[in-house]
């Protein structure tokens, strides 16, 4: 009884977290731009949350071993807190810049959650446990993304910030009173040591074109997430060419007011068309698909013979509908033409993640899960550090539709490597089954 009332409180931790952090997601390039940021200037405020995050990620980790996770996950609650307070009221890019940086060295709230699942569920039952959190990304990134259009429209960061710390707020009362301590001295570590072989694991046929296959995809969907909000507002809120002056970083682009406040709400409504479709697709359509395709194996020794074989296909399909979104998104006629395509990257990416995720679980010998998932998640981090870069990059040097053409091409090929990935797997269950 207590274990489940610890998981709802979980739960309720990620899901505040996750609308905090999908409430910026749509809005940080209208007020980048606000501010004179150039389009790499965007990019690199949306990287330097995951720089960070990626870099502070194995402290807080050793940290909550340590000490416990609750007192980290209080501590990263205030940071959240301290970091959405100054987006609020930030007036400068240097202070816009500094509310991500506190954000991302403080963000451990979900990994610290994880934690937290690992520490109360037994073996058995970890999927289920983890599918909390996982339903927890589904409904922040449905809600966040609307809510801060609506915010961001009414009254801008200031509104957007102060609602977001509210949500941290509401995580530090929910941590303080109602979630005990769950760190054991048998609770598995939520440090990342096994990292120290993660080369190694890509000499596993599967898991390593899983690794690579996963930083195309992030570096490709980074690049478009980074740079759409100013592509929106150059492409289609703008009566006339829009202003570009040497700013930050050479060539801000300066916009109305009127025209920002557009953006916001624009941005809001089709990043929550992508929240709500990716939960619809990963809810339902990603197990349909995934079972049309057959049973699965069952290799030897805790290996997966066979297992993935449903994945692969899937994955691939997914990537081919995210290189149609990618590149059908320069070409768009109008606004409202962008919701179609909008969606074919949010049910693209409901496809690929999942099934990588899968297959690289599956895959990943027992004694080499620690390392292999590490490898993997870094490779994700790495993506969405270099992917909002380089789309701003791509975008301030040779134009509004760069990021999108260059990601599709990373997207095709990727495709290209997937397809490899459903004869590799077919081999790696065929010869567990031979060897079984």
């Amino acid at each position: 009884m207590a274990r489940e009332a610890s998981l709802r409180v979980v739960f309720g931790i990620a899901v505040l977290d996750l609308i905090g952090f999908g409430i910026l997601i749509p809005q940080l390039g209208v007020y980048g731009v606000r501010f004179g940021a150039s389009p790499f200037a965007v990019g690199l405020l949306v990287a330097v949350y995951s720089l960070m995050q990626l870099v502070a990620a194995p402290i807080m980790g050793r940290l909550s071993d340590r000490f416990g996770r609750r007192p980290v996950l209080l501590i990263s609650q205030v940071g959240s807190l301290l970091g959405y307070v100054l987006f609020a009221f930030a007036h400068t890019l240097p202070l816009l810049f500094l509310s991500r940086v506190i954000d991302g060295v403080s963000g451990g709230n979900v990994s610290t959650a994880q934690a937290v699942v690992a520490d109360i569920t037994k073996p058995h039952e970890r999927a289920r446990g983890m599918g909390i959190i996982g339903a927890a990304f589904g409904l922040g990134f449905v809600l966040g993304p609307a809510l801060g259009g609506v915010l961001g429209a009414w009254g801008g960061n200031l509104a957007i910030g102060l609602f977001a710390a509210g949500l941290s707020a509401l995580n530090l009362i929910n941590t303080w009173f109602f979630l005990p301590e769950t760190r054991r001295a048998d609770s598995p570590s939520a440090t990342t040591r096994s990292m120290r072989g993660a080369a190694a694991v890509l000499t596993l046929p599967v898991v390593g074109r899983c690794v690579v296959l996963v930083l195309l995809y992030t570096v490709a969907f980074a690049q478009m997430e980074g740079t759409f909000s100013v592509y929106l507002l150059t492409r289609f809120l703008s009566s006339g060419p829009v202003p570009l002056e040497g700013g930050w970083l050479v060539h801000a682009v300066h916009p109305d007011a009127a025209v920002l406040k557009e953006a916001s709400l624009r941005s809001g409504a089709l990043f929550a068309v992508v929240g709500v479709l990716s939960a619809l697709v990963q809810g339902g359509l990603v197990r349909r698909l995934v079972a049309a395709h057959g049973a699965p194996g069952q290799g030897a020794e805790g290996a997966p013979g066979g297992r993935g074989g449903r994945e692969a296909p899937v994955a691939v399909v997914g990537f081919g509908l995210t290189a149609a979104g990618l590149a059908l998104l320069p070409v768009a006629p109008s606004y409202g033409w962008l919701f179609p395509v909008m969606g074919l990257l949010a049910v693209g990416s409901a496809l690929v993640t999942p099934c990588l995720s899968a297959l690289v679980s599956l895959h990943a010998p027992m004694e080499r899960q620690g390392a292999v998932l590490g490898a993997y998640q870094a490779s994700g981090s790495l993506g969405r550090i270099i992917g909002p870069a380089l789309g701003g990059l791509l975008f301030t040097r040779l134009g509004p539709t760069a990021p999108y053409g260059t990601g599709a091409v990373l997207v095709a090929l990727g495709g290209l490597l997937a397809l490899s990935l459903v004869t590799q797997v077919r081999m790696s269950g065929a010869g567990a089954e031979q060897s079984s």
